[in-house]
């Protein structure tokens, strides 16, 4: 299926897109990007403010649709017309499900990991205006002077230190409890192709070469995927977070020392 310039890109609900690629259709959110070829495809159809993306199945099997909502009616209308009249002949060998690729931007895992960053540097920095207050009034203007920059650096430490031990723990629990499966390589160099429990393909990302790569996923979240064998980059977040986070424990010590020296002025 080619592009045509007066297919319009639809715009939905939550930040959500579709557009039509010489390739197929993207259908993209905030956190994936569904790829659908087009020979995937059985027929787009507008309804309203929505559009439904129907897949190719074989006879007998279930439906598979991928909706957008929330679009512009005329938009819709447009954009439905311009790729159904692109679209292949019926192939009842095609099963669209197989074809279909997504790719995840954020996991679960990793929304929440921010979250928490987010959290702790609120926190962090209440703590902060709350040390210099209480030095301040203690000891004196030259204390939140100290505090400031120190529990800054430690702060930043502490919370780094936290989410580099975090996510290597975690990826430590996929590697070891996840399932198992070997991806293929893809069209674009570094990129492999997986199928997850509920036959949805996906991709992962790795440079190492090889045929195939041998990956585990979280079974609660299959978009959450680690290679089997970690690399040296991801053995040295091991490192990295241990240092930072021993730092973090020392300006911690060193807040202690200069709040203790504010009341004893």
């Amino acid at each position: 299926m080619s592009i045509i310039a007066s297919i319009p890109v639809l715009k939905g609900h939550g930040g959500t897109d579709l557009t039509a690629v010489p390739e197929g259709l993207l259908l993209r959110s905030r956190h994936d990007e569904l790829s659908i070829p087009g020979r995937a495809v059985a027929r787009v159809r507008a309804d309203g403010g929505s559009v439904a993306v129907e897949l190719r199945v074989p006879a007998g099997a279930a439906p598979v649709v991928h909706r957008i909502e929330g679009v512009h009616e005329a938009a819709a209308t447009a954009f439905a017309d311009g790729v159904n009249s692109l679209l292949l002949e019926p192939d009842e060998e095609v099963d669209g499900r197989s074809l279909v690729v997504l790719r995840t931007f954020k996991t679960r895992w990793e929304q929440s990991a921010r979250r928490r960053l987010k959290w702790g540097a609120l926190g962090s920095l209440a703590v902060i205006v709350a040390l210099s207050v209480i030095g301040g009034v203690a000891g004196g203007g030259i204390y939140p002077v100290a505090i400031v920059p120190i529990g800054g650096i430690t702060a930043a430490c502490l919370l780094s230190g936290l989410l580099e031990l975090g996510g290597w723990t975690h990826r430590r629990r996929v590697r070891r409890h996840g399932v198992k499966e070997f991806a293929r390589p893809a069209n674009v160099p570094g990129t492999y192709l997986y199928v997850d429990a509920a036959g949805m393909s996906r991709t992962v990302t790795d440079f190492g070469g090889g045929p195939y790569l041998e990956i585990a996923y979280d079974p609660e979240d299959p978009a959450d995927v680690f290679t089997l064998r970690p690399g040296f980059m991801q053995r040295l977040n091991i490192w990295v977070g241990s240092f930072l986070f021993v730092g973090g424990l020392g300006g911690v010590a060193g807040l202690v020392a200069v709040m203790a020296d504010a009341f004893g002025s």
